[in-house]
């Protein structure tokens, strides 16, 4: 995730409900006029954005609209801010309010004075993103006086903050001009601490001494103590005319490296005046261009020791880790790299034998979702309303309302749909559907599975969802999953050619109910027939995909193989990759590697009792001297199970019998 640092960006800034009109209360501080209240009140105005329409969403019930404050639900406007007039037709606002260079579903800015009326933002005249202003322009402006400045206050005197505090009308509160703290970044400036109360909604608003004069535009609040801050109003004067300048520090980091960062910092300037539309556009490109410049070098720098790559990472490749839930490969504590499958998933019934199974790993909810019966895998994957009403079944989306959570069941149709290649091959659904009351978005990354779709899921602000897909798409390459489903959900699956994930170009599964099954790939082959186990629709098979190298690199392919004559049934046969570890690894692997490769048990062709079930494994093929197995690069095993006991001659007899079908392609020397 890229975050773009600016000390106090949104401390202040967006009301978490819509506002009241200016001038529908007015507080009055002690020991300010009430000339002056009427003067401040004429200048200072309130930010407003159109509310957004409801989109597609559907609930479970009506929204309890009732329940919110009538001045509130009437209202057409959210108010995100304060703003005041300093010149004719000249305003200022914090910049974080107009908020540049961060995209939204209704990104209009007005003007809302104190009986309502309304204007449109008209040109940008000054603006710096670091100082956190903007100095704008509005269309047909008012006759009003602007507010005189003060540029030189003293620290103990007091001060009054002014602005649309919680949406309460101008409300003016004193204090004191506490001290002068250095901005935190590269102390260009000092700020100016205040102990006048602030609230969501002062953001942008004037900071008054006793005479009514501006000495600072309002920014942010302390996180830890009750003091406030304010840019001077000095820096706001003498910034350059017609200029807007970026200055900003990007700190990209990424769930599966949690312990590290990238960062970088960003100058520009643009010529003024623009329209904001105009200005907010080309920061916003080159905003993202930069981030994108920043997450790129973050990985290239750690390429040598990011998975696949560097001794952290052999222990995965040599381990068997792929599960039906999808997880993310990511570094460890200790350094490693693992798979991090969600530790206690939420499951849900949505009907027809379909399931919902999420949890969450890092900033993203892992899913795994299995269709339900009636409907087709084809229209799952095309019709994204169709999908998300069914994911919504069982995945917990709610939007609150006056304290009550309403569940939403529909998003309608995704605003954006299109398919993502990762490094390995996987084809990747990508669906973005849009949250239009909460300026957010809901980002869904989807394998296609037999039965269905797993990946991750992440909801978060439009102004953050590019950044946040360009890491799903880093993330893509580290997520680790195995394919598991029915014959039958084999079949749909496998009919979906063009989604299908580059290793099974070499894959080869062919079956006729009660009749026969085969796998054949460039690296192993097997078949059986009615007599070994049932082939029916609802015989299963499992596919445990693994990261190994092969020739030099690495590739995402079978590492195991189960198929199953049922999902109820404990008869199965399976065929395993072992690989020779190197000599880095420790004892772990090095005592699996000997007990492969000198057939001790469970590899030892001697049947054994297993939780309720007869199991017996051997080492394929038959007769070849465990010395040399010992120096082999691959070697394969076979297992039989069964429910219940099995006497050792049967066993064996199933087992000998399935692996004489059985066939190694690739070399194992």
């Amino acid at each position: 995730m890229r975050r773009f640092l600016n000390v106090f960006a949104l401390v202040l800034g967006i009301a978490l409900a819509p506002l009241s009109p200016l001038g529908a209360r007015m507080a009055q501080a002690a020991d300010i006029s009430k000339h002056t209240i009427e003067a401040v009140s004429a200048a200072t105005y309130e930010v407003v954005m159109l509310k957004p329409a409801e989109g597609h969403l559907k609930y479970e019930r009506p929204l309890p609209m009732d329940l919110v404050p009538y001045t509130i639900r009437n209202d057409s406007y959210y108010s995100v801010g304060t703003a005041f007039a300093i010149g004719p037709n000249q305003w200022v606002t914090a910049g974080h309010v107009f908020d540049l260079g961060h995209k939204s579903l209704s990104k209009i800015y007005r003007l809302r004075d104190h009986d309502g009326k309304v204007y449109d933002v008209d040109q940008i005249l000054k603006y710096s993103m670091h100082r956190d202003f903007v100095v704008f322009s509005i269309k047909n402006p008012p006759e009003i006086k602007p507010l005189a400045t003060n540029t030189v206050p003293r620290i103990n005197e007091k001060v009054y903050s002014a602005g649309n505090a919680l949406g309460e009308g101008v409300v003016f509160r004193d204090g004191l001009f506490t001290s002068r703290t250095p901005e935190e970044d590269y102390g260009d400036w000092k700020w100016i601490r205040f102990s006048a109360a602030a609230s969501p909604g002062n953001s942008g608003g004037p900071l008054l001494d006793t005479d009514g004069k501006v000495i600072g535009v309002i920014i942010g609040k302390s996180e830890n103590e009750n003091l406030n801050y304010a840019l001077p109003i000095q820096e706001v004067l003498q910034a350059p005319r017609n200029v807007a300048s970026v200055d900003a520090r990007i700190v990209y980091t990424i769930d599966n490296m949690p312990n590290e960062s990238g960062t970088g910092r960003i100058q520009k300037k643009y010529k003024l005046p623009q329209s904001y539309a105009a200005l907010d556009a080309v920061i916003t490109r080159d905003l993202d261009q930069f981030g994108m410049q920043v997450q790129d070098k973050f990985l290239a720098e750690r390429k040598a020791h990011t998975f696949p790559s560097g001794k952290s990472s052999l222990p995965l490749l040599y381990s068997d880790s792929s599960t039906v839930m999808p997880g993310l490969i990511a570094r460890g504590d200790d350094g490693l790299w693992d798979a991090y499958s969600p530790a206690k998933p939420n499951n849900s019934e949505i009907g027809e034998n379909g399931a919902f199974s999420y949890g969450t790993v890092g900033s993203s909810d892992f899913f795994l979702f299995r269709k339900p019966d009636g409907m087709q895998t084809a229209a799952l994957y095309d019709d994204s309303k169709l999908l998300m009403d069914t994911i919504l079944q069982g995945y917990p989306l709610y939007r609150t309302v006056a304290s009550q959570r309403i569940k939403v069941t529909s998003m309608g149709k995704a605003a954006q749909a299109y398919n993502y290649t990762d490094h390995y091959g996987r084809k990747w659904l990508v669906r973005v559907w849009n949250i239009d009351y909460a300026d957010e978005r809901l980002a869904l990354f989807a394998l296609p599975v037999p039965g269905g779709l797993a990946g991750m899921i992440r909801v978060t602000p439009v102004a953050q969802m590019d950044s946040n897909i360009d890491d799903l798409k880093v993330l893509a390459d580290f997520t680790s999953i195995a394919y598991y489903g029915t014959l039958a959900d084999w079949r749909e699956f496998l009919a979906q050619v063009d989604l299908l994930p580059r290793a099974f170009a070499d894959i080869h599964i062919d079956f006729d109910y009660g009749k026969q099954f085969s796998y054949r790939s460039k690296r192993v082959a097997f078949s059986y027939g009615p007599a070994e186990m049932h082939i029916t629709p609802s015989s299963d098979l499992k596919l445990k995909f693994g990261y190994f190298e092969d020739d030099g690199k690495t590739v995402w392919d079978v590492s195991q193989i189960v198929a199953g004559d049922s999902k109820d049934s404990s008869t199965f046969f399976t065929v395993v990759r072992h690989m020779h570890p190197p000599k880095q690894l420790d004892d772990r692997f090095q005592s699996r590697w000997q007990k492969v490769t000198q057939h001790q048990y469970p590899f030892n062709d001697a049947a054994f009792f297993d939780n309720k079930r007869t199991v017996i494994g051997d080492i394929y093929p038959h007769g070849v001297p465990d010395s040399k197995l010992s120096a082999a690069k691959v070697v394969y095993s076979a297992f039989y199970g069964t429910d219940g006991s099995l006497n050792q001659k049967m066993a064996q007899t199933r087992l000998d019998h399935f692996m004489g079908q059985m066939k190694v392609i690739e070399s194992p020397f």
